[in-house]
Order: C-alpha cells, then sequence, then structure tokens
C-alpha cells in the first residue's frame, strides 16, 4: 500500500498520575516516551493498551514501510524515576515489540534517562538491556 494512502496511526497518551508514568506514544509527531513513577495498583490495565498499540504499531509499518532511517531513528525513551517489580515485566514487554520491529528493518534507539545519583536505575535498565539482546543509550539527566 503506498504511503499516500496511509493516514496515520493513532496517538496512545495516558496522562501522569501519582502512581502511574506519562505515556506517549505518536507517530505523527515521532514521540515515544515514558515518564516519571510506575507503581500503579493495575498494572496490566496501564500497560496492556501500550503493548496492543507497540504490536498495531509493528504491523502499520510494516504495511506502510518504515518512516525511520540511521540517520533520523525511532527514538523510544525511557524516563523513570521509579518503577515497581510489576511494571518490569511490562517495560521488558516494551522492550521486547521495540525488538521485533528493530528485526523488522526499522532504525530504533531506546534512550534510557537515569539519575547520576541513582545507579540502581541505570542497572534496571542494563538489566533490560541485557535480557532483551537491544542496544540502550544511557543518558544522565
Amino acid at each position: 500500500m503506498p504511503k499516500s494512502l496511509i493516514i496515520s496511526m493513532e496517538r496512545l497518551e495516558i496522562n501522569k498520575t501519582e502512581f502511574s508514568p506519562e505515556i506517549i506514544l505518536d507517530h505523527d509527531k515521532k514521540t515515544f516516551s515514558i515518564k516519571g513513577n510506575s507503581r500503579p495498583e493495575d498494572v496490566r490495565e496501564l500497560y496492556f493498551p501500550v503493548i496492543e498499540w507497540m504490536h498495531n504499531y509493528r504491523l502499520f509499518l510494516k504495511k506502510a514501510g518504515s518512516y525511520y532511517s540511521d540517520s533520523d531513528p525511532l527514538i523510544f525513551e525511557f524516563d523513570l524515576e521509579y518503577f515497581n517489580s510489576s511494571t518490569a515485566k511490562f517495560l521488558y514487554d516494551i522492550v521486547e515489540a521495540l525488538k521485533q520491529i528493530k528485526e523488522d528493518g526499522v532504525s530504533i534507539e531506546i534512550a534510557w534517562l537515569w539519575d547520576k545519583e541513582d545507579t540502581d536505575m541505570k542497572e534496571a535498565g542494563e538489566d533490560l538491556s541485557y535480557l532483551s539482546e537491544i542496544d540502550f543509550a544511557y543518558i544522565t539527566r
């Protein structure tokens, strides 16, 4: 299907709360991020739509062709101050979805932001990178 016939992928935005992060998945603006704290009461309710969106985005990119290149990659930013163990499984699922998109030939960069005082957060990113076998860019804030 020619790109000119594809309208767009619907944006997913979840507002930040005291217990959950801001999540923005926006193909049109090339903004993909999870920012804040993640300790929701129902982690599945929060992250299931994200996993579903990622799956649909992979299918969208397969049909539309990649909008990304090595000089202009899809950048997914994780900027978490804290996340609980229940969230960790869903973060892994998101990274695995990104890995599948990358394996389809889409240029991807995963940015893992961390406070230089919080080495545990950097190590959490390193663990996710290791388990999923996909490289992260570690950025101190």
